[in-house]
């Protein structure tokens, strides 16, 4: 099912049909919507799938981080380091308990995941954490960011959003840090509409996570409901980010249909790929040409022409019908951050995402793609860079 848009060719299809409407209608008939068994159900199934022992369902994504994140002990005046190229949340959260977010390089023009040796330069006395996140569905150097974790004592914390399924060395993202948070917005590979995902093999982290998002209250609604508990207590400083039964239903409707979801993806990226090679588009660069371990394809992102004019080539390919964005604009550029970076005491040195972040051009990546429709995407790339490129 294709997202409404007024693109013949959208960036991002959805695998959304009547599975999803039939688990809603489910939900509306048992008259139980708030937090409750299919909550319990969807958190259980999702953790066997991105092999975690647990997972602590929330509101959306950028709730995921924020509990992620005091939980794991990050407060004002610690640093946290985390890459350059990411969705504002993730600094966002830091900002919010009062962290000195430090930026990374991205690896190099062919890898737009973090830096591991410039982590490991930018970590003081006062670093705390890491945040990593696997650009695009593409699995970062997590073997080597979990080891410097290790040794210099500090919390890992994995952004997965961009990659549920992805594997490396054997082992799911999700699984190299203390915990890993998770997105299901409506552009993400599996879908709730709004909803987020926190996974961990840590039973302490799990339990704390799940006070927090309650209000630090130590029985659920759901369990006075079935007479499990006439009473609670406040156990901590909590706050409301419990996820609903309808969107549970969903989940696990969409958490069933991800594998086959991202096989499809896998495909029509390999499809893009080798059009894009036969196309030879002078100077166009394809990141992720010798990717670690196996992606989940969650956007397909190519470096234009030093020079080229994006903004034109986007005009150009919205004239033809074709959706294109941008993933990410440095954290460091936008209005309410860049006086941050100014004021922090801590130089912005990120010479390989400055070089790369005016050619980032996301293009259209879904499991629904044809061949024909890839086709036209590369033909609008190319003929956008012809006609408008400078």
């Amino acid at each position: 099912m294709f997202l409404p848009t007024m693109f013949e060719i959208p960036l991002t299809t959805t695998t959304l049909d009547e599975e999803e409407v039939e688990a809603a209608v489910r939900v509306l008939r048992s008259k139980w919507l708030t937090m409750g068994e299919e909550v319990a159900a969807f958190e259980g199934e999702f953790a066997v799938a991105m092999g975690s022992r647990h997972a602590v369902a929330v509101s959306n994504g950028t709730t995921a981080l924020e509990i992620a994140y005091e939980v794991a002990g990050f407060g004002p005046d610690d640093e946290v380091i985390l890459p350059s190229i990411t969705f504002v949340a993730c600094l966002n959260g830091l900002r919010r308990l009062g962290v000195v977010a430090v930026l990374a390089d991205v690896a190099s023009e062919d890898d737009l995941t973090i830096n591991v040796q410039d982590v490991a330069r930018k970590i003081t006395p006062r670093t705390r954490g890491i945040v990593s996140m696997p650009h695009a569905g593409f699995c970062p150097a997590m073997v080597e960011l979990e080891a410097l974790a290790h040794d210099r004592g500090l919390v890992l914390i994995e952004d997965a959003c961009h990659a549920p399924l992805a594997e490396l060395d054997g082992r799911k993202i999700g699984t190299f840090g203390r915990a890993a948070t998770w997105s299901f917005f409506g552009n993400k590979n599996m879908t709730t509409g709004e909803g987020g995902m926190i996974t961990t093999d840590d039973e302490d982290f799990a339990a704390r996570c799940r006070l927090i998002r309650s209000h630090g209250i130590t029985r659920t609604t759901w369990d006075r409901a079935r007479g499990h508990s006439h009473d609670y207590d406040v156990a901590c400083v909590g706050t409301n980010a419990r996820m609903d039964e309808i969107r549970a239903a969903i989940g696990r409707v969409q958490l069933r249909k991800l594998p086959g979801a991202t096989q499809d993806r896998a495909r029509v990226a390999g499809v893009i790929r080798r059009l894009m090679e036969d196309a030879r588009i002078p100077g166009l660069g394809v990141p992720y040409s010798r990717s670690r371990g196996t992606s989940a394809h969650h956007l397909f992102c190519v470096l234009l022409p030093v020079g080229a004019d994006r903004r034109a080539v986007m005009t150009a390919m919205k004239e033809v019908g074709v959706q294109t964005s941008i993933h990410y604009p440095p954290l460091h550029r936008f209005g309410s951050t860049a006086p941050y970076f100014q004021t922090t005491g801590r130089a912005v040195n990120l010479p390989v995402t400055e070089a790369v972040e005016a050619r980032i051009l996301t293009l259209p990546l879904g499991p629904a793609m044809s061949e024909a429709e890839c086709g036209r995407v590369v033909e609008a790339l190319a003929e956008g860079l012809r006609n408008r490129a400078r």
